[in-house]
């Protein structure tokens, strides 16, 4: 109920495996609140003229298994349930040759896979004919087998427990059920059993809206939870979040809410359009703050500098500088004006100027599914959008220039080994990298088929690719272009100054 609900494929597959095999699943726990602590609203629909009960722990099992069987769980909305990728969940069954049963994800026009919920609707001549169109020669033992399924099917049920209690003991009966809850995890649910709209009608809306700009991961529940217990008084945070007082949480979710939007806008004007251009999901979550208690911090240049000074903070000579976001984000909620905030953070910062970067600390940068192209990548699309090279131009459309949030980084080259090099990504729209794809990398026919200005090549450090015979190999054009890359890195960062603490100039 507080947590994410991870739709995954693989987990329905295993689920109906396991109680096909007989394994342990674990219970369901259903709360039925007391009549005086009816939810009016929150994560599960109101059954008109029905008991209202909520369900506490294994909501992944039971939407699991409801969608292994092509349907949707009655708890979750018809718009939820598709944005979500409920129908990714259906299950198929292959037999096989040796008298075995599969159970796989299913997958439209597979041949010998049938729907689960094809089998359990079905019966007598019907599963004979279901084996014909999935491509079997339906034998008497293999009708027999899949009826024998089929009977086990709709015999399965997942365990299930009820639970009569107050709601302080509805969350104390959860976190117990799950000791190896992250501490914003208990926090959440504190929070969402006291007040019941708190997932569906705010925590879930700005999930979607981040992730629609970008940053599913930068800004996924985990950090909206941190930046919502930021804006919570002290005595309601963590674990004590069911003790604190309906007007308080409502303005803590208004000022969560205005503050992502704010910080949304902030990383797309200075270049970062995505979650591979962000380095550190946790300097988000120090942009909530700063702009919760200075909106005038979103227009002020020492905010982008700042950034810029934390990015090349991980280049020092002796070392990454380590970067503290629990306590910077202290010292901005406890400051009395932006420009002592402002000298906070620089104190925080590394000391003197940035560091020069090399262009072989582009060739291997730290790559992760939330960091993808690592700190360098995001110097790199600052300096991109504050121009220090010129326009980026997008090369299939000239009218897209960057920081469009449309431009993201798209691989140039695929080839191994070249998606762990900054070089090999160029900032572009979608056009071009399918042309680019269509081709088998950046080349002398994708450069002539785009018909790209020479301005816009030398604004991406790029050259028009050799024609005829002669071929420059991907290695060494990606050496240069790395070169080129730090050159624009490092005019970006004298560009930016050393972060003194009074300048906090506009």
């Amino acid at each position: 109920m507080q947590r994410a609900l991870c739709v995954r494929p693989a987990f329905s597959v295993r689920l109906i495996d396991s109680l096909y095999r007989g394994y342990r699943v674990g219970s369901m726990l259903i709360w039925e609140p007391p009549v005086g602590h009816r939810p009016k609203a929150g994560r599960y629909q109101e059954l008109e003229g029905r008991p209202r009960w909520w369900i506490l722990d294994g909501q992944q099992r039971g939407t699991s298994y409801a969608g292994a069987f092509g349907r949707r769980p009655a708890w979750l909305p018809e718009e939820l349930w598709a944005s979500m990728g409920g129908p990714e969940l259906e299950v198929a069954v292959r037999f096989t040759s040796s008298g075995g049963i599969q159970f796989r994800t299913h997958q439209p026009g597979r041949a010998r896979h049938i729907r689960l919920a094809d089998l359990v609707t079905d019966a007598g001549g019907e599963v004979r004919l279901l084996l014909e169109e999935a491509g079997y020669s339906p034998t008497d033992a293999l009708v027999e087998q899949a009826l024998e399924l089929r009977t086990g099917l709709l015999r399965y049920v997942l365990p299930i427990e009820w639970l009569a209690a107050e709601w302080p003991d509805a969350a104390e009966n959860f976190i117990r059920r799950n000791p190896s809850l992250k501490p914003e995890e208990r926090s959440l649910c504190s929070l969402s059993i006291a007040f019941e709209q708190l997932q569906r009608e705010h925590i879930d809306v700005l999930v979607r809206t981040a992730r629609d700009a970008g940053f599913a991961c930068a800004l996924d529940r985990r950090q909206l939870n941190l930046v919502l217990q930021d804006f919570l008084p002290r005595d309601a945070r963590r674990g004590q979040g069911r003790w604190a007082r309906s007007a308080a949480v409502s303005r803590a979710v208004e000022r969560t809410k205005q503050s992502v939007t704010q910080v949304i806008a902030f990383l797309h004007r200075h270049g970062i359009t995505g979650d591979a251009l962000l380095w550190s999901p946790p300097a988000a979550r120090v942009l909530c703050a700063l702009f919760d208690r200075f909106p005038q911090a979103a227009g002020a240049s020492f905010t982008w500098r700042w950034l810029a000074h934390a990015a090349a903070g991980q280049f020092y000579p002796g070392g990454p500088h380590s970067s503290r976001p629990r306590q910077d984000v202290r010292a901005v909620l406890a400051a009395a004006s932006f420009e002592e905030a402002a000298a906070l953070l620089a104190v925080h910062s590394a000391p003197g100027p940035a560091p020069r970067l090399k262009a072989a600390q582009l060739v291997r940068p730290s790559a992760s599914k939330r960091r993808l192209l690592g700190a360098a990548g995001t110097l790199y699309a600052m300096a991109c959008a504050h121009r220090v090279c010129g326009p980026v131009i997008d090369f299939a459309d000239p009218t897209m220039v960057f920081p469009d949030p449309r431009m993201l980084p798209r691989l140039l080259w695929p080839t191994a080994g070249a998606e762990v090099s900054l070089a090999a990504w160029a900032l572009l729209g979608e056009g071009s990298a399918e042309r680019i794809r269509a081709s088998g990398g950046w080349s002398r026919l994708v450069f002539e088929h785009l018909d790209v200005p020479p301005g816009g090549l030398a604004a991406h450090q790029l050259t028009a690719p050799p024609g005829g015979p002669v071929m420059l190999p991907v290695e060494q054009q990606l050496k240069l272009r790395a070169e080129a890359m730090a050159d624009v890195i490092n005019a970006f960062l004298e560009t930016a100054g050393p972060l003194a603490a009074p300048d906090c100039g506009f």
